[in-house]
């Protein structure tokens, strides 16, 4: 199907005279920004670490057509129709706006009267997503995304933690608008609140907590890019595209979903190729519900894995919050740890999992990335041996795999969501709870903020 509407920025430089037509837009692509992307060797032994074995990883920026062609493109590209409700807001009265939009969320968009044309194209968007993406297929690939091991989700963290605080494009945005170095603890129980519902049944659903708070999230983002804009302001975007921009968003499909059961593999997990052809779906449908493009979606595992590969090739350097980013993430993990005690041998418990977890972070990003997060010259022999320990916890999930009535018990357990961000989720309340009385996860922590710029610019 061509998709005709992909709404570029205005700051978009014209196609080049001999820029073919690119089939599934229609059109002939945009050059990327003139400040991206570039090569980024320091990233080589994260993409080795993850893909080799599934494409031939070169210490350079990889061969591009096809998706990853479009997401230059897409640098110029936000989030088309919550950008406009953000604008909404900004147009209405304090608070009404907001309300507007939880009121057409949780009831439908035929409770509003006579609703803004904004949310009206929102809701449009948002409840048609590309016909090839079916239900079964997102049930699936639901049942998958809990299966995957302690091992696989936790790598996952690992990487996406490297990726926010080494990453110069996350970790920019994210130190720029500063939530996370004032308030970690709510922004971290907002995080685990979107995993822990995400594989439950009938989560994802059009009234379903999942549904609705990927759209939240897909909110925050928009509010987010309009506030990094006005702060970096014209030049800035000329040169490095729209903040947030769909491109990076579309990374998230497989950072967030195939790089898990890759992981797995890779210490040792058996899966069905259908598996990851499941999970990408899965993940291809949520992040549907946060603004993607069609074009920008992967349909299959393999665009999947073009778009990792790229993804961590073109990472951009640290930024300059990337040391206050990595002080409070270290500065959470000790409040988390700092929570459970081990009768007389809790230093010493607590220093083999410091240890542990510096190891983890060698094992996937390499010596380069490891050091900078680390502040280690190298793992510790228990570092060292911890990536033995995560391959055979992988293994032994196995076994589960090799007795009949597996899908069965599989489907059984994400009755109450994934129980690996339950223990997350859980811990993170009792921690809001100390500091703020319990308010809760509201996904709105953007509100006043964007209220603020006032309603023009």
């Amino acid at each position: 199907m061509t998709v005709l509407e992909d709404h570029l920025d205005a700051l978009a430089p014209p196609p080049a005279p001999d820029a073919p037509i690119d089939p599934v837009l229609g059109r002939p692509l945009r050059p990327a920004p003139p400040a991206r992307p570039t090569f980024n060797p320091d990233w080589t032994p994260a993409r080795h670490r993850l893909l080799d074995g599934w494409v031939d990883v070169q210490d350079r920026l990889p061969d591009t057509g096809g998706i990853v062609a479009r997401a230059k493109d897409h640098l110029w590209v936000g989030d088309p129709e919550m950008d406009a409700v953000v604008q909404m807001f900004r147009r209405l009265p304090p608070r009404s706006g907001r309300q507007m939009f939880e009121d057409a969320l949780d009831n439908g968009l035929e409770t509003i009267d006579d609703p803004p044309e904004e949310l009206v194209a929102l809701f449009e968007h948002i409840d048609n997503p590309p016909s090839w993406i079916t239900r079964e297929r997102v049930d699936r690939g639901a049942i998958v995304a809990n299966s995957v091991s302690p091992a696989g989700k936790a790598s996952l963290i690992f990487l996406n933690t490297l990726v926010t605080v080494q990453g110069g494009s996350v970790g920019g945005a994210v130190g720029t608008m500063g939530r996370m170095q004032r308030n970690m603890v709510n922004r971290s129980l907002e995080t685990a609140e979107f995993w822990v519902h995400l594989p439950a049944p009938g989560a994802l659903d059009r009234y379903g907590i999942a549904f609705k708070n990927a759209v939240r999230v897909r909110l925050m983002h928009a509010q987010a890019r309009v506030m990094l804009r006005k702060k970096w302001g014209e030049e800035w975007v000329a040169q490095h595209g729209v903040p947030i921009s769909n491109a990076e968003m579309s990374g998230g499909i497989p950072s967030f979903g195939v790089a898990n059961l890759m992981y797995d593999i890779n210490y040792g997990r058996h899966y069905d190729y259908r598996d990851l052809e499941d999970l990408n779906i899965f993940w291809s449908y949520i992040g549907h519900i946060l603004g993607i493009r069609e074009a920008m979606i992967p349909r299959t595992f393999g665009e999947a894995v073009e778009l990792l590969d790229y993804g961590y090739a073109v990472m951009e350097p640290p930024s300059e919050f990337s040391e206050a980013l990595n002080d409070v993430s270290e500065m959470m993990l000790n409040t988390l740890m700092d929570k459970v005690r081990v009768p007389l041998i809790d230093t010493q418990v607590k220093s083999a999992l410091h240890q542990t977890l510096h190891g983890l972070y060698f094992f996937i990003g390499g010596t380069f990335l490891g050091k900078r997060i680390t502040g280690t010259p190298e793992p510790t022999r228990i570092g060292r041996v911890a990536p033995k320990l995560i391959t055979a916890q992988a293994r032994l999930a196995n076994l589960d795999r090799r007795i009949p009535g597996y899908w069965k018990r599989a489907d059984r357990r994400r009755a109450n969501g994934d129980t690996y961000w339950a223990v997350m989720h859980d811990a993170f309340t009792k921690l809001a709870a100390e500091q703020d009385g319990g308010r809760g996860p509201t996904f709105a922590h953007h509100d006043q903020r964007v209220e603020a710029l006032g309603t023009t610019g």
